[in-house]
């Protein structure tokens, strides 16, 4: 059955309140739902506590999935979302980049203070973005979902994802070029 198929059934399944349904899309999703918590939270307790609570909400939600978008993109919504909301609660405008920056390290030949060092502007250049930005930036550049994707997740249009990602991308330019003030 191809992926796409799998995820259709498991969410029809889902839906009717088949357990062995939930089990397995949370067996599938938990890495990448903790994934996408952690960069927006930056926070490995935290992710970890996230997660906790988007499965619990996709469990206590499950017959409301109407199979409009797929299971993938309902659960991430869910998680962007509850993401969102904690870091209005605590006010934390903290969002990580340490996947990609120690991608963009190991591909250089940078001693490794320097590695480190290029990790932590990163991280902090995308800790200065707005959160709704964050979000958008790290499900188009970490998660490499496409904007239609991006915009059924946060609730947004189509339209609204791109110029969100934008906004990321030349804030981050910006920021990068020491065009606004910055502390590293």
């Amino acid at each position: 059955m191809e992926e796409r198929n799998l995820m259709n059934e498991l969410g029809r399944r889902l839906a009717k309140g088949d357990e062995d349904a939930f089990t397995q899309i949370v067996e599938r999703f938990s890495r990448q739902v903790f994934a996408v918590c952690f960069r927006i939270l930056r926070d490995t307790e935290e992710a970890k506590d996230m997660v906790q609570e988007v499965f619990t909400r996709v469990y206590v939600k499950r017959k409301s999935f109407k199979g409009h978008s797929s299971v993938y993109t309902w659960i991430y919504r869910i998680a962007v979302n509850l993401c969102l909301s904690q870091i209005k609660r605590t006010r934390v405008q903290t969002v990580p980049l340490d996947d990609v920056a120690y991608r963009l390290a190991s591909r250089t030949s940078l001693p490794d203070t320097k590695s480190q060092m290029l990790k932590d502007v990163i991280a902090k250049l995308i800790e200065a973005l707005p959160p709704k930005q964050r979000a958008v930036f790290i499900l188009r550049f970490y998660e490499r979902l496409s904007f239609k994707e991006i915009a059924e997740v946060t609730g947004t249009s189509i339209g609204a994802a791109k110029a969100n990602y934008h906004f990321a991308v030349e804030h981050l330019r910006r920021l990068a070029q020491g065009g606004e003030d910055f502390e590293v």
